[in-house]
């Protein structure tokens, strides 16, 4: 089975983005590195990494959410060079945001995935979860899968993350043909 060099999970905040993800690692025969958006916060000194989970903005100088997120998609393609393979996810919103995504990982075989959950579960999920700005999902929730033609598209409001990954797998396996991401890009050039 040929898979692709790069998985790229697609859906609001709350969705169950890295939950997938880190099933679907366990669940492949081939070894995938998760390089969320949260590598990214993660890596911010804990005070500003609080200040963006409660939805405020970043008052130090040096980089903002647009800066964040440039340099996620310019770190991609550095990883891929160096043989890896990943399973990428984020909530892509702004349609420059997905054409600088899907530009950067142009040339690399990628499977562009929908991670859907409705609206109620995603605000019971944020309340839940506490780390995340509240209202996000729902500010999301109609922007993130905007101008986007996927390969794969999941729902998991009532799955659990294995059986997601299961079901992930199971489509990876039959060797699918994956335009997604060059019909997003010519869409995005044509429109």
């Amino acid at each position: 089975m040929s898979l692709p060099q790069v998985i790229v999970l697609n859906g609001t905040s709350s969705s169950g983005k890295s939950a997938l993800a880190h099933a679907l690692q366990e669940r492949l025969s081939e070894q995938y590195l998760n390089f969320s958006i949260d590598s990214i916060l993660y890596a911010l000194p804990p005070s500003d990494l609080l200040k963006m989970q409660r939805g405020e903005i970043i008052t130090r100088n040096g980089y903002d959410w647009a800066a964040l997120v440039r340099a996620y998609h310019y770190a991609l393609p550095s990883l891929l060079q160096a043989g890896l393979k990943l399973i990428i996810d984020n909530a892509w919103c702004d349609k420059e945001e997905k054409r600088e995504l899907l530009t950067e990982l142009a040339g690399y075989s990628q499977a562009l995935v929908a991670v859907h959950c409705g609206l109620d579960t995603l605000q019971t999920r944020e309340r839940q979860r506490g780390d995340r700005a509240q209202g996000s999902a729902q500010w999301e929730y109609h922007r993130v899968h905007e101008h986007m033609i996927y390969d794969f598209e999941i729902s998991t409001d009532s799955v659990a993350p294995d059986a997601a990954a299961a079901a992930v797998h199971q489509w990876l396996e039959g060797q699918p043909q994956l335009h997604g991401a060059l019909a997003t890009l010519e869409a995005f050039n044509i429109g």
